[in-house]
């Protein structure tokens, strides 16, 4: 893939929104609920959890296909669709993690205190099932394998992250590869046995998305796209900076506002 044509080409689509107001490429959907999470699965539909805890799944036209309204009312912290055919929904205020189906048809709920952490403050679904989990008060990335429900690996953080000043938004692993995303300094990489890889410095991200080998994240008014392996590193002038964050799909970007979606289409060549 080559992303100085990919960004020739998104560029190209927020040139035409921004001085036609309209285009073909452009779709937008409005709700009337803040947008608390938001995730894709590998089929290219996303997935809205609002505030009190609601999820709605839809296309990439931004159709509504299914709705779940949850028994427990509460923020869902992280939402994550892209493994399988499970969707994880993290609860900071309830200390739980809930798994639904596809079909959102009802949700699963799971205790963080029957495991071996501490409280966690965010934590996500790791590729083999267990879970990756963030402690603030002990300052460590932990994995917990939940069979048998206790910690196996446990990355230290006080030499990585400012300690003092820091505030994680965001846990995903892609690729054997752990992200995890400082809202105040960037976002550090790991690989899937904790250790540390590196850092890609950017201010304001509150979350990260992929396609193929491509990072993608807004950073105030930009959208950056990272390949993981080469050293390519492109970004696009976006027409606001109240973008929460972006969904990269293969045929489609959605841009997130605490209201309002925005899906620009975009061709791939390779």
């Amino acid at each position: 893939m080559k992303s100085s044509i990919i960004s020739l080409i998104v560029f190209f689509w927020f040139a035409q929104f921004e001085l036609n107001g309209q285009s073909m490429a452009l779709v937008s959907l409005q709700v009337e609920n803040e947008i608390t999470a938001y995730s894709k699965n590998r089929s290219g539909d996303i997935f809205l959890a609002f505030k009190g805890g609601a999820i709605t799944k839809y296309n990439s036209s931004l159709d509504s296909i299914i709705s779940f309204s949850p028994t427990k009312i509460g923020d869902i912290t992280l939402l994550e669709a892209g493994h399988g055919f499970q969707i994880f929904a993290f609860y900071n205020d309830f200390q739980e993690y809930a798994i639904l189906d596809r079909f959102l048809t009802r949700d699963t709920r799971y205790s963080l205190s029957r495991t071996a952490a501490n409280y966690v403050d965010n934590c996500t679904f790791s590729r083999d099932q267990n879970l990756w989990a963030f402690e603030e008060n002990q300052m460590r990335l932990v994995k917990i394998n939940l069979s048998v429900r206790e910690i196996e690996i446990e990355v230290p953080l006080e030499f990585v992250i400012d300690s003092q000043d820091h505030e994680i938004s965001f846990i995903k692993e892609y690729q054997n590869l752990v992200f995890l995303v400082d809202k105040l300094s960037g976002i550090y990489i790991f690989d899937n046995l904790g250790n540390y890889l590196r850092k890609i410095d950017a201010e304001g991200v509150t979350q990260c998305s992929f396609n193929k080998d491509i990072l993608y994240f807004v950073e105030k008014d930009q959208l950056h796209m990272l390949s993981l392996y080469k050293k390519e590193h492109e970004q696009v002038q976006l027409t606001k900076s109240s973008y929460l964050g972006v969904l990269a799909t293969v045929d489609n970007l959605f841009l997130i506002e605490p209201k309002e979606v925005i899906r620009l289409s975009y061709s791939i060549e390779e």
